[in-house]
C-alpha cells in the first residue's frame, strides 16, 4: 500500500483511541494522520509513532486530499460531515450508525466478504455493531460445514460498549457502593455495578431493543441467509471491556463436531479456545488485546447431533470496532 491521509473523526473516544493504535500496531502505512473530535478537546495531544499529533476542530474543509475518513464520533457527527467527506473523495468507514441507516453503505466484515470489495464502487462501509462480528465469525464458519437452521443468542456487553462515558459511570458506582453511599444510574437505564441489565439500545414500539433488532439484520445479512431463524436477547454486564454471547445452533441435518471444530481450527479471526478439564474457554478478561474471536464450549445440544451449544468472546474495542475498521481499508486496497 502506498501511505494514505488518514482522518479519524472522534478521535478522542474510545474507539477512536483504539483505532489510533490499531493504525501503529499494525504499521498502516500513514503519510498524514488528522484528529478531530469536539470542541473541548481541540488543542489536545495524541501520539502517533512517538510523535505529538493535535486534535482539531472540524469543519467544511477538513477532508481535502484526505484517502481515508474514519467515523468514531456520534451518528449525528457522521450524518453531517460522512456525506462532505465522501464529496472530497475520501473512502469513508463508519462505525457510528447502523448500517441499515447509511445509504448506499456496504456492511463488512473482512474474513467473510472482504474480497468482494471494490474502492472504486464501494466509498461508505459500514462497520458493524460489535458483537455482530464476534457472532457471525464463528456462525460462517459452522455453516461451511452444514447450512444453519435456527440460532439462539445471549450476548453479554460491556460497558465500553457505551464509550468512555460507560467505563467512568461503571467506575464511579463501584466507588459509591463499597463506600456505601448510593449509586447514580449515569448512563444506563439502571444501577450497573454488582447487576445485569437486560437492555442494549431503546425500545421501541416492539418487545425488542432497536440493538438487538440491528444484530439480528446484520447478522443475517452477512451470513446471506434470509431464512435463519434468529432469536437475540443483548444483556448489559458489569464488565470494563469486553463481550462474550452463549449461542445454541440448530443445523439442517446432523453434523459431526470433528468438522465444527476443524472448521474453527482453521478459520482466519478465530482463536479455538475448548479444554475444559485445563479450565480453557473463552472469557472477556482473556479476550483484552486479543484480534481474534474466542470460541469454545463447543457441544452437542441433542442426541441427534444436530444442535449445538457454543460460547464465545472478543475485545469489543480492538475486533468489534477498531481493528476491523483497519481490515476493510486494507483489504479495499489489496483488491
Amino acid at each position: 500500500m502506498i501511505p494514505l491521509t488518514i482522518a479519524v473523526v472522534g478521535a478522542t473516544g474510545a474507539v477512536g483511541r483504539q483505532l489510533i493504535e490499531v493504525l501503529e500496531e499494525r504499521e498502516f502505512p500513514v503519510r498524514n494522520l488528522r484528529l478531530y473530535a469536539s470542541e473541548n478537546s481541540v488543542g489536545d495531544f495524541i501520539d502517533f509513532c512517538d510523535e505529538p499529533v493535535a486534535v482539531q476542530a472540524l469543519d467544511k474543509d477538513s477532508f481535502i486530499d484526505v484517502d481515508v475518513a474514519f467515523f468514531c464520533a456520534t451518528q449525528s457527527v457522521s450524518e453531517e460531515f460522512l456525506p462532505r467527506a465522501k464529496q472530497a473523495g475520501a473512502l469513508c468507514v463508519d462505525a457510528t450508525a447502523p448500517w441499515i441507516a447509511r445509504e448506499a453503505a456496504t456492511l463488512v466484515v473482512p474474513e467473510i466478504n472482504g474480497a468482494s470489495l471494490d474502492r472504486a464502487k464501494h466509498r461508505v462501509l459500514s462497520n458493524p455493531a460489535s458483537v455482530t462480528t464476534m457472532l457471525a465469525l464463528p456462525l460462517a464458519q459452522l455453516a461451511s460445514c452444514v447450512a444453519l437452521k435456527k440460532v439462539v443468542i445471549t450476548t453479554f456487553e460491556s460497558v465500553s460498549g457505551c464509550g468512555i462515558k460507560g467505563v467512568d459511570d461503571l467506575r464511579k458506582q463501584c466507588g459509591e457502593l463499597l463506600n456505601g453511599r448510593p449509586a447514580k444510574k449515569g448512563c444506563f437505564p439502571h444501577q450497573m455495578a454488582f447487576n445485569c441489565v437486560p437492555q442494549v439500545g431503546t425500545f421501541g414500539e416492539g418487545r425488542e431493543t432497536d440493538h438487538e433488532q440491528r444484530v439480528q439484520m446484520e447478522l443475517l445479512h452477512l451470513l446471506g441467509n434470509d431464512r435463519l431463524e434468529v432469536a437475540l436477547t443483548a444483556m448489559r454486564v458489569p464488565v470494563f471491556y469486553g463481550d462474550c454471547a452463549s449461542l445454541y445452533v440448530e443445523f439442517d441435518q446432523s453434523v459431526d463436531v470433528n468438522c465444527l471444530e476443524q472448521a474453527l481450527t482453521d478459520a482466519p479471526g478465530i482463536e479455538l479456545l475448548d479444554d475444559a478439564s485445563q479450565g480453557e474457554y473463552p472469557m472477556p478478561i482473556d479476550s483484552a488485546g486479543v484480534d481474534d474471536v474466542q470460541v469454545g464450549r463447543l457441544r452437542p445440544a441433542n442426541d441427534a447431533s444436530t444442535a449445538f451449544q457454543v460460547f464465545v468472546a472478543m475485545d469489543n474495542l480492538r475486533k468489534g470496532t477498531a481493528v476491523n475498521m483497519v481490515q476493510m481499508v486494507e483489504q479495499a486496497w489489496r483488491n
